[in-house]
């Protein structure tokens, strides 16, 4: 990589259920940097007993959302590590045109300095219908010790509603609830229109099928990234 150019920031939206996390994960292994999850962000700096810390836990114990302004300062000393030399993935931020433009003065500051975006961000964008995604979410069974994950119709577990492991209960959660999962696909397509259209006039916007099997998914990004010629991708086949 030229050492004028700022790292890669690959930002992987999709609705709830998409797939998100599976692509980040692997392509994170692929590629060589860091998938950095903002729900595991803050979980992890909620387990601190720094202020902050204490606050976080606060607040995502009452159910209150956590201001986009600490999210993007606690990404913000993420992302200044050294493992985010050469790039980063993000999951689960931004998911409204706010958090788009915190992300990018976020981005101003070293390692990055990602003032055009259009050579340095990807947003990589899970098309999924919202039937699959009722589909895959509802029929999501979680073990109530071991927190075991199971499927209905894809990976159920050996004996119906109890966990192969300690034979624990299967549960439901309320996340996956169907009327919970209609829900949170409303407000998911009332937020993300905004985030594509600013991404497509600003940076590049990768569309990906995201019905297919994972394994097509994270090749068809793959060839698309590799064609960029961004960051390197020794890892990949």
């Amino acid at each position: 990589m030229d050492e004028q150019q700022a790292p890669l920031v690959i930002v992987v939206i999709g609705p709830p259920g998409a797939g998100k996390g599976t692509q980040s994960s692997i392509l994170a292994n692929l590629l060589g940097v860091p998938h950095i999850s903002i729900g595991s962000l803050l979980s992890s700096y909620a387990r601190d007993k720094s202020e902050v810390g204490v606050h976080l836990t606060g607040m995502m114990a009452s159910g209150t959302l956590v201001p986009d302004t600490l999210v993007r300062e606690l990404l913000a000393t993420r992302i200044s590590e050294p493992d985010c030399a050469s790039g980063i993935i993000l999951d689960g931020f931004p998911r409204t045109l706010m958090q788009a433009e915190l992300l990018e003065s976020g981005l101003s500051r070293p390692p990055f300095h990602a003032n055009n975006l259009r050579e340095n961000l990807v947003a990589l964008h899970l098309r999924v219908q919202n039937s699959t995604i009722v589909k895959r979410l509802s029929g999501r069974r979680i073990c109530s010790r071991c927190n075991a994950t199971y499927h209905q119709e894809t990976q159920p577990p050996r004996v119906s509603g109890e966990c192969d492991f300690d034979g624990s209960a299967l549960t439901v959660r309320e996340d996956d609830r169907i009327a919970t999962v209609l829900k949170r696909l409303r407000i998911y397509e009332q937020e993300t229109a905004p985030i594509l259209n600013h991404y497509a006039e600003k940076a590049s916007l990768l569309e990906v099928d995201g019905e297919q099997p994972k394994e097509n998914i994270t090749q068809e990004i793959v060839v698309a990234i590799q064609s960029m010629c961004r960051i390197p991708t020794a890892g990949a086949k």
